[in-house]
């Protein structure tokens, strides 16, 4: 008997140990004026996609050369490699569901040998030989989300479920905003780290924590595919 165990995971301090896409702008933007968008984010004036928009901009580089950049300094946790393989070899999906950009994100999945993940993000449409004001797409986004997270992360595991009747999809995240509303809204089973799991600690919600590596979430999807045959 085969089981269908899907696993999606957000990116930037998750699947990624660091947050990839911060260090792609940080170096090369003036730190008042990130913070100054940050600060109109957090107060609502603008969305998430207007920032980061907007601090993508200022970089003077173009998308090949941040590209190179998050190969170089992007690091994927521990024992992600062995779950994603465990996952694959029952049949089910691994996605990474990100409101982060694809031309930092896909780097450092082929880096690892990851690239088999599903991605979806936000895209840079710019020839990757251009420079800011960049042309931007959001095909994961949906209007009808609840919030303006870029990628609608619940969108995406319940695609998995609708997909594959009967499959467990598991989400994997560090965050708020997004992260949060699929582990309440969406996910079966969630593994959590940082604020996330501070979250829904807080909010009584289950969720296995997970720390420098992926080392419980291997057991479980071990656990799951052993007891139905599927390993």
């Amino acid at each position: 008997m085969s089981v269908n165990i899907h696993v999606v995971f957000d990116f930037d301090g998750t699947l990624a140990t660091t947050f990839v896409g911060g260090e792609m702008f940080r170096c090369c933007t003036s730190p008042n004026r990130v913070a100054e968008l940050s600060g109109h984010f957090s107060a609502g004036k603008i969305s998430l996609r207007q920032y980061q928009e907007s601090v993508f901009d200022m970089v003077d580089e173009t998308t090949f050369e941040m590209s190179k950049r998050a190969a170089l300094h992007g690091c994927i946790r521990k024992r992600a490699t062995e779950v994603c393989e465990l996952v694959w070899d029952s049949g089910g999906v691994v996605s990474v569901a990100s409101a982060g950009l694809n031309f930092y994100i896909e780097p450092v999945l082929e880096k690892a040998g990851l690239d088999r993940i599903e991605l979806h993000s936000g895209k840079v449409l710019s020839e990757p030989g251009e420079r800011p004001p960049f042309r931007y797409d959001y095909p994961s986004y949906v209007k009808s989300c609840r919030g303006d997270w870029v990628t609608c992360k619940c969108e995406v595991i319940n695609r998995l479920k609708n997909n594959y009747g009967g499959s467990e999809v598991i989400f994997v995240g560090d965050g708020l905003l997004g992260d949060a509303c699929a582990a309440v809204n969406a996910a079966d089973t969630v593994f959590a780290t940082g604020k996330l799991l501070r979250y829904c600690e807080k909010s009584k919600i289950p969720a296995i924590e997970f720390g420098d590596d992926f080392g419980p979430l291997l057991r479980y999807v071990d656990n799951k595919t052993f007891i139905t045959g599927a390993s």
